[in-house]
């Protein structure tokens, strides 16, 4: 009789472990750093969630190129956490110049959705919102992503 474990793994599904019994947090680990999805809707605050991060061990996420962003996408589809997810990436304070906002670096990787980014009413942070990105009012409530280096 076959395994099921081959056959999850080929059909690619991802296992979704909460933070050390944390019912706060969707877990997956990737190229030595692990991801966190929260579950809960928070009013987001760039400086607050960076925060809520750090003190996880992380960072909101920064994502670096295409297969990490394909990861999170997976990720995120697979954890079903519903919505939109903030990132770390913003261009609050420079207008049009997307940066990491834990450590100012320039965003290495934006893949946008058709016709954004649109600044509509002033967005400075951007959202994984399906398979591309978003930019999106940095006050709304939203969920979030951390990546923290093992």
């Amino acid at each position: 009789m076959m395994s099921v474990l081959p056959i999850l793994l080929l059909l690619g599904v991802l296992m979704i472990a909460s933070v050390q019994g944390s019912p706060d947090y969707f877990e997956q680990v990737y190229k030595n750093h692990k991801y966190l999805i929260s579950k809960h809707m928070e009013g987001f605050n760039l400086e607050k969630m960076n925060n809520r991060c750090k003190q996880l061990g992380g960072y909101l996420v920064q994502i670096d190129n295409k297969m990490e962003m394909s990861f999170l996408v997976r990720f995120w589809s697979a954890a079903r956490s519903g919505g939109p997810v903030f990132t770390g990436i913003t261009d609050e304070g420079s207008e049009g110049r997307f940066y990491n906002y834990n450590d100012k670096t320039p965003a290495k990787y934006l893949k946008w959705r058709w016709f954004q980014p649109d600044n509509w009413w002033g967005e400075n942070c951007v959202e994984l919102a399906g398979y591309r990105f978003n930019d999106k009012g940095c006050e709304l409530t939203e969920k979030y992503i951390c990546e923290i280096p093992l």
